[in-house]
């Protein structure tokens, strides 16, 4: 979701409010956030991409991959929970960091520009939460499906046992 994140400022505003930032620099293959970290901090990507991953048994399960201009980091930053996944820079990248305290310094120096950053912080929560509900309703439909499959097999199997 490129540019939803700073849609709402203009370009000098994008410009003040990267400057509250500190930029960093991540080999490829570096983590970025570590699973259960508890640091808030916000990453914007300047250049570059990076996999946010979790683990299910020894599967890696990759949940999203982020190019120039995402924002990811956002649960933490809003709440201060442990970080629920991994994300790892793909390819040598540049980040934006924003600590949470660094916000709130913001905040009070700097409502207006503050209050725009976070209707286009918002516009990515929306469209990420409606990107789940989509994926949730496939995955529950593939569920249902999976099960009627499983049904009619365990019946076909009955009248034909020695099909296996």
């Amino acid at each position: 979701m490129p540019n939803l994140f700073f849609e709402h400022l203009t370009s000098e505003e994008k410009d003040e409010f990267l400057a509250c930032c500190d930029s960093e620099l991540y080999r490829k293959d570096a983590p970025i956030i570590l699973k259960d970290d508890t640091n808030r901090d916000l990453f914007v990507i300047k250049s570059g991409s990076a996999t946010a991953a979790d683990s299910w048994d020894e599967d890696v399960v990759p949940l999203a991959i982020f190019a120039e201009g995402d924002v990811f980091g956002e649960m933490s930053f809003i709440d201060g929970s442990p970080r629920s996944a991994t994300v790892i820079a793909n390819e040598d990248s540049i980040l934006h960091r924003m600590s949470f305290d660094r916000f709130q310094k913001l905040m009070d120096e700097k409502p207006k520009l503050a209050a725009r950053f976070l209707m286009g912080f918002m516009r990515v929560l929306v469209k990420r939460l409606q990107f789940t509900d989509q994926t949730f309703t496939t995955l529950a439909v593939m569920n249902r499906e999976l099960k009627k499959n499983t049904v009619e097999f365990r019946k076909a199997m009955l009248i034909h046992p020695g099909n296996e």
